[in-house]
């Protein structure tokens, strides 16, 4: 049977923004309207043929938001899908022998997903609102203040943008992640993390080796420490969003991750990561204190 879910979230998304910006009287927006731009995009991007099977609209969604990378000679091929969700897409695409890569994972958020995230102001505060390019101004700021549509989209841009620099910095002070390549104002482009046929399934869905549970617990700690020394606090880690494969895990999913030193919420939010990482170990008989984990991490590297 047919997968139409893309299909309905980009109508989806299409009439709520016709109903924000056009009084509920006027007639909704006809469906040659919807699809009108697909044809303009097998136009323009002609030499991008991904052999991944996919529906109508979510192979437009791929020609959109990939086929940059593909002219920039990042990945040759798009083979299939290895996650789908509300929030984003993630890809297996062939890598270009240019990168030096075989696989390549290709994350294309969804258009709405950062209009839609609960309790972002939580995230937010102290942080510098970016466009595509990572530049902050107060014009992007009046904008996100008073909502506006080029607000919203900027918005969407800039948790993008915070995952990719939050990326960088902690691939480069040598965090468990997989290491950023390219990004544009819709996706990211980073390291593959399984093969071909499986991709890394996510630690949740993991039955560990008894001797390998205490390793893989102190070296996610570490990482949680490594991270905070780096001027950054996950935000939301849980077994979900950790990939675990052949022994080795990394670390995923960083736009809501904050500064410790601008955002007030940073030590409720640590606090929280640790909090779960030792309710995940426990179920290997792996006995910790969270609040005094915590404390000790946190003393460490934010001065008091």
């Amino acid at each position: 049977m047919k997968d139409y879910s893309h299909y309905l979230d980009y109508l989806q998304d299409d009439l709520e923004e016709s109903e924000q910006r056009e009084p509920r009287t006027k007639a909704r927006r006809s469906k040659p309207e919807v699809v009108e731009p697909t044809a303009q995009v097998e136009t323009r991007k002609e030499g991008f043929n991904p052999s991944f099977s996919s529906s109508f609209h979510e192979r437009d969604w791929i020609l959109t938001y990939l086929s940059g990378f593909y002219e920039d000679q990042l990945i040759t091929d798009v083979l299939r899908q290895v996650k789908g969700g509300k929030e984003a897409n993630v890809y297996c695409c062939a890598a270009h022998p240019s990168t030096g890569m075989d696989l390549i994972a290709a994350k294309v958020y969804r258009p709405r997903m950062f209009r839609n995230l609960r309790n972002d102001v939580l995230y937010r505060q102290g942080r510098d609102i970016l466009d595509d390019g990572g530049n902050r101004g107060r014009r992007e700021f009046l904008a996100m203040k008073k909502k506006t549509g080029f607000g919203q989209n900027l918005r969407h841009t800039s948790w993008l943008m915070n995952e990719f620099q939050t990326m960088e910095l902690l691939y480069a002070a040598g965090a468990d992640l997989p290491k950023p390549v390219a990004h544009n104002d819709n996706a990211i482009l980073m390291s593959y993390m399984g093969d071909e046929r499986w991709p890394a399934p996510t630690l949740n869905s993991v039955r560990l080796d008894k001797e390998e549970a205490q390793p893989l617990f102190e070296r996610l700690l570490h990482n949680v420490d490594l991270m905070l020394a780096a001027g950054r606090v996950h935000g939301d880690l849980s077994a979900h969003n950790i990939l675990y494969w052949e022994g080795e895990v990394r670390i995923i999913d960083f736009p809501q991750a904050v500064d410790p030193l601008v955002n007030p919420n940073a030590l409720d939010l640590l606090a929280r990561d640790v909090e779960r990482l030792c309710q995940y170990f426990a179920r290997y008989n792996i006995v910790s204190a969270p609040a005094e984990l915590t404390a000790e991490i946190w003393s460490r590297h934010i001065p008091t």
